[in-house]
């Protein structure tokens, strides 16, 4: 069979190339991205059999909506599709399809007026020039083009340069960089000044910029050309906050993420005052909570990231006691119910904070290690379990059941602590609500060698404070989980131990009294 396409189907797709008109093109458009079927499957093969059938004039005609289309829509349709298939249409376009769009599209870039539009070019010029590469051949103008535009006085042509940098793909940075190396010097000027421009879009277009092209910053001889790039960056980024652009102020930190994820080790020189203002912003009383997610986010990557775990557990105390304060905060969003038991009292948005603030804890204990996370975790502990605020000494209970499944070791060792946790994890069986009673309950089952170290040395304080608590408490669930608490300690000791508790026949007996248990 010579084709998949049907001869109806070829015919249609050439009168649809070839027409001077471009209402067949917007009523492909319009299928394309409808969400009805079965327009939208019928489309798709439509344009299937362009880019199989005629890959030139699919190429020409998308080109020419672009340029000559009615309306933006119109051309950010042509655009979008154009990018669709470009990967697969450019190789099977003739030399002179590929030399008359070389030439021609960077002229579109200049032309285009709407920026959604023009973004979507800028991605397409990033690719075609990403697969000129790939085939062994050059681009200068494109080289040239941006050197031109990075230093014209017109925003959009500074905008569609920084763009085009922003979408290279990966596998052609490098030879971008190499591309512009002889011209590092006004590039680094310019991207200084778009750092801190006025337009808020030029920002943090700049940001993704300097991300693409880090080799050509960071490899450079002589001059640390990274160094001020960086610190524009951040003040950058306050310069957004503090005009209140919110949304680009989260483009810009997630970009600083990717940074932190593809080249962590530049930034050990300068960990410190990133990690000093990012907490600036994530205590601000000023910055809404959807921005901080992203701050949240950026600290995780940095203490997910192996290459800065050593300059990480270097971090100056007070700062290390600030990071941790952060997830901390995190885990007092839970729910005023006082009901311990009911898991649909923190669905939302609260589950996902405290989640966060868990997987927080996890990672930065793992990056500091035991040595480093266990003095400032205690710390932490003690100032919230002494706090009139009961979400805090739920959430102190919270992270020292998270803290000390890596630091159990330490935490046994560490002089005073043992003896600490366990006076106070009593006191809690008592506390005034019932969330941090089950905490308390909850922490004393967790299979790590802190709860072991405490149930082996002081099982002799332990159980009578959960039996006095199982008398006490009238809510049924909180009374289940003191029971739950007994029985695990019992069947955890050791038969010498059991044999120094009297009183176990009339434990058991309360047990089996007990719904549940």
């Amino acid at each position: 069979m010579d084709s998949e396409f049907s001869v109806q189907l070829q015919t249609q797709a050439y009168g649809v190339l070839s027409s001077k008109d471009v209402h067949p093109m917007e009523t492909l458009f319009s299928h394309l991205f409808s969400p009805q079927e079965p327009q939208r499957s019928q489309a798709y093969s439509l344009l299937h059999c362009c880019r199989k059938h005629f890959p030139d004039l699919l190429f020409i005609k998308l080109f020419y909506v672009i340029r000559q289309g009615p309306s933006a829509d119109i051309r950010a349709r042509s655009a979008l599709v154009l990018r669709f298939v470009l990967c697969d249409l450019w190789p099977k376009l003739s030399l002179n399809a590929q030399i008359n769009m070389k030439n021609n599209f960077l002229v579109s870039l200049q032309e285009e007026c709407s920026l959604p539009t023009l973004r979507i070019l800028c991605a397409i010029a990033s690719e075609m020039a990403s697969e000129i590469s790939g085939v062994g051949h050059e681009w200068p103008e494109f080289i040239e083009y941006l050197l031109k535009s990075f230093q014209s006085d017109s925003e959009r042509f500074q905008l569609s340069a920084l763009w085009v940098l922003a979408f290279l793909p990966k596998v052609y940075r490098r030879v971008a960089c190499k591309a512009l190396a002889p011209s590092i010097e006004p590039i680094h000027l310019a991207f200084l000044s778009a750092l801190n421009s006025e337009n808020a879009d030029i920002q943090v277009a700049t940001f993704s910029a300097v991300v693409s092209l880090i080799h050509l910053f960071s490899n450079s001889s002589g001059r640390n050309w990274f160094h001020d790039l960086l610190r524009g960056m951040m003040v950058g980024l306050f310069n957004l906050l503090s005009r209140l652009k919110e949304d680009y102020a989260r483009g810009a930190l997630k970009e600083l993420i990717m940074l932190v994820m593809e080249e962590p080790q530049l930034l050990k020189p300068y960990l410190n005052e990133l990690v000093l203002d990012m907490l600036k912003i994530a205590e601000s009383e000023q910055v809404t909570e959807g921005t901080k997610v992203f701050v949240h986010k950026f600290l995780l990557t940095i203490a997910e990231a192996s290459d800065l775990a050593l300059t990480m557990r270097g971090l100056p105390y007070q700062t290390l006691v600030r990071l941790l304060t952060v997830p901390m905060k995190l885990l007092l969003c839970i729910n005023d119910d006082n009901a311990c038991y009911n898991k649909e009292s923190d669905q939302g948005a609260n589950v996902g904070k405290t989640d966060l603030g868990i997987s927080y804890l996890t990672k930065i204990s793992t990056a500091l290690g035991e040595k480093t996370m266990t003095p400032i975790a205690f710390e932490l502990f003690l100032e919230y379990m002494d706090a009139s605020d009961w979400k805090k000494r739920h959430a102190g209970i919270s992270m020292l059941a998270v803290i000390a499944k890596e630091c159990s070791g330490e935490m046994v060792l560490m002089k005073n602590c043992l003896e600490q946790v366990t006076s106070v994890i009593l006191k809690s069986f008592q506390d005034p609500h019932s969330r941090v009673c089950c905490a308390a309950f909850n922490f004393m089952q967790l299979p790590i060698t802190l709860i072991e170290a405490m149930q082996i040395l002081h099982h002799l304080r332990i159980v009578p404070a959960l039996v006095t608590a199982l008398d006490q408490h009238s809510i049924p669930k909180v009374k289940e989980q003191a029971a739950s608490a007994i029985l695990h300690l019992i069947k955890k000791l050791h038969s010498d131990g059991l044999r120094m508790h009297t009183d176990l026949d009339t434990i058991l007996s309360k047990l089996q009294k007990e719904p549940q248990v």
